[in-house]
């Protein structure tokens, strides 16, 4: 007797046919399936309903060979396009990474384009390729070899409205599926995004002026963004929910994003006036490091590789193919390698006796070891040196425009070093969080009078400490106010948080604009060097503009516009490639670990090979 349907309201109808003739679902394309008020079912592969097998291969062979067609001629713009933009490269010695790159670069581009052609060409030329994984409509395929000889095949739908949702089969190119498009879609974009890059600012296409000082232009394009930013004043939480507690996503990522408008603001106009300013704004991002990754830790307690590796990749993907690309050191990014290294700090100490991390005495003891390796590692001569000396390949540094620094790991020194104690205090903040809410929470719960003078002294406090902060510390000249910064950036962040949280209204808006740029600093942080001004050169500093247009503003408006459009990309094309890359389970993560791996060794190679 032939298979029965298992489960379904419906069950799709059965043709009961010799052995000889079983269902193929490569031959399964549009022609061969018929309608019926039961909905689709697959049909004999026989003379009369399918093309025949030599034609349904040769179907299934066209969009390769259009593939193969549009991936070549990918390749052969990709080079034409590499031999134009050496010719008006400002350097010509390039090394073997960076033409191993290249060369990955234009495999991307290629491998996505005739991808997309043969996707796209696939159902146009006959061939239907093979069911969607995803099909929403497939509930079962099933194929049974009765005692009689005979075969049924029989598919099943979940009801009578789910048949006409049944998607047509997915084209499949070299075994890339419609439906994998996105990561090689990504993978392109990403390549043509660092092609723009170079060409921004390691060729003479674009001009380069100098920076326009001045004070007036600057705070008032920070006032004009603030206005801007007021107008998009919102409430946190979701539709209809009002979020009061403190220190809520949206406030932290605001708070993220208008310190690093300032700090490019900052660099744009060379306003050397706020130095002290942007150093404590850099502490703050080191405070959010310890903050954020304490709080995950604490109350999550996943401590899984591939949440791990997941945060490495969003905090390094970028920068080392930037690094690549224009044959620069880490360092010139020293944020970035700031926020890996504390971040591996938070980690450790989370991680270190995790199991007993509700014990208030064990977790502030685990706290408290951190600040003494600190101060160890930072404090005590000869030690900083020594445990990083191995790693100076990595975090060394040679600034063409200090020569004088001799030894490769003083800008590793230096950056980190002004704050290497704020990230402990970031996790203090997160240990206390709860209390910090109970308290805010019973001010609220006061009657209105006793409300008002509680929250009138807790300001007044605060901004007595403020200004206690700012006249004795704050307007120091660069170099002095340098001396006491790692240990006096945490009172400004204390003040701020008290402030910014004072009241309900307070915690519950929050700027949505300066919340959109908090979450792509990273990326606005390393573009700003080269698409948005003009380094010196390989390992240098942002001292020039990009030119444009003969207006200031007009050209500012404009680069600015390209500057932050393709920071926002670059952060979604990062979270699509690292779902591909860093998957969630610990053997997919060695596995393409070793795949990378290899690779990088195989275009390395080829990158040798190239430079002769």
């Amino acid at each position: 007797a032939p298979a029965i349907a298992p489960f379904g309201k419906a069950p799709w109808r059965r043709r009961t046919r010799a052995a000889t003739t079983p269902t193929v679902w490569s031959e399964l394309s549009p022609p061969s399936r018929r309608r019926s008020r039961a909905g689709y079912r697959p049909v004999a592969a026989d003379a009369a309903s399918s093309p025949p097998r030599d034609a349904s291969k040769g179907m299934a062979l066209l969009p390769h060979l259009a593939c193969v067609a549009a991936a070549s001629g990918a390749l052969a713009a990709y080079r034409f396009l590499l031999i134009w933009m050496g010719s008006i490269s400002e350097y010509t010695d390039y090394t073997a990474a960076q033409l191993g790159v290249a060369v990955a670069y234009g495999l991307a581009i290629a491998a996505w384009f005739g991808v997309e052609v043969g996707v796209f060409l696939s159902p146009r030329l006959g061939y239907g390729g093979v069911p969607s994984s995803e099909d929403a409509g497939l509930k079962g395929i099933k194929v049974a070899s009765e005692s009689g000889g005979e075969d049924a095949s029989v598919l099943t739908t979940e009801d009578e409205s789910s048949r006409d949702s049944i998607s047509p089969p997915e084209p499949v190119i070299f075994g890339i599926r419609s439906s994998g498009l996105a990561a090689l879609r990504a993978a392109a974009e990403f390549s043509a995004i660092m092609g723009y890059v170079y060409l921004c600012d390691r060729t003479t296409l674009f001009a380069k002026g100098p920076k326009t000082v001045s004070p007036t232009m600057f705070w008032g394009l920070c006032a004009a963004v603030l206005t801007v930013g007021l107008c998009t004043l919102r409430l946190a939480g979701k539709k209809g929910e009002v979020v009061t507690a403190p220190l809520q996503r949206d406030q932290t990522e605001e708070w993220k994003g208008w310190m690093q408008l300032q700090f490019i603001f900052y660099h744009y106009f060379a306003e050397g006036e706020i130095y002290n300013a942007i150093r404590l704004y850099i502490a703050a991002y080191v405070w959010m490091t310890g903050f954020g990754n304490f709080s995950y830790y604490y109350i999550r307690k996943d401590f899984t590789l591939p949440r791990f590796m997941q945060m490495m990749w969003r905090l390094n993907f970028f920068v080392a193919f930037v690094c690549v690309t224009m044959n620069n050191e880490y360092m010139l990014y020293y944020i970035a390698a700031m926020h890996t290294f504390f971040t591996w700090g938070v980690f450790f100490t989370c991680w270190i006796g995790h199991q007993y991390n509700d014990n208030n005495a064990v977790c502030l003891l685990k706290i408290a070891a951190a600040t003494g390796v600190t101060v160890l590692l930072y404090d005590v001569p000869g030690v900083f040196h020594a445990v990083f000396k191995p790693t100076a390949g990595l975090l060394g540094f040679h600034d063409p425009l200090h020569p004088e620094f001799t030894d490769s790991l003083h800008e590793w020194f230096f950056r980190s070093g002004l704050d290497h104690f704020v990230w402990i205090f970031g996790m203090l903040c997160a240990y206390s969080f709860p209390w910090y809410d109970r308290q805010l929470q019973a001010i609220e719960d006061m009657p209105s009078g006793k409300r008002a003078l509680a929250k009138a002294a807790v300001i007044g406090s605060a901004l007595a400490v403020g200004g206690w902060y700012v006249h004795t510390y704050f307007l120091r000249p660069k170099r002095e106010y340098n001396k006491v910064h790692p240990y006096t950036s945490w009172i400004p962040i204390a003040v701020f948080l008290v402030l910014r949280n004072a009241t309900a209204g307070l915690r519950a808006r929050y700027m949505h604009l300066f919340t959109w740029c908090g979450k792509v600093t990273l990326e606005t942080y390393i573009l700003q060097f080269h698409i948005w001004m003009k380094t010196t050169g390989i390992n240098g500093s942002p001292k020039f503009l990009m030119v444009w247009l003969p207006s200031f503003w007009l050209n500012l408006a404009v680069v600015s516009a390209v500057y932050f459009v393709l920071s926002y990309r670059v952060f979604k094309i990062t979270v699509v490639l690292r779902d591909v890359a860093v998957p969630k389970d610990n053997r997919g993560i060695f596995v393409n670990s070793v795949i990378m791996a290899v690779a990088t060794a195989a275009f390395y190679a080829v990158g040798v090979a190239l430079k002769g």
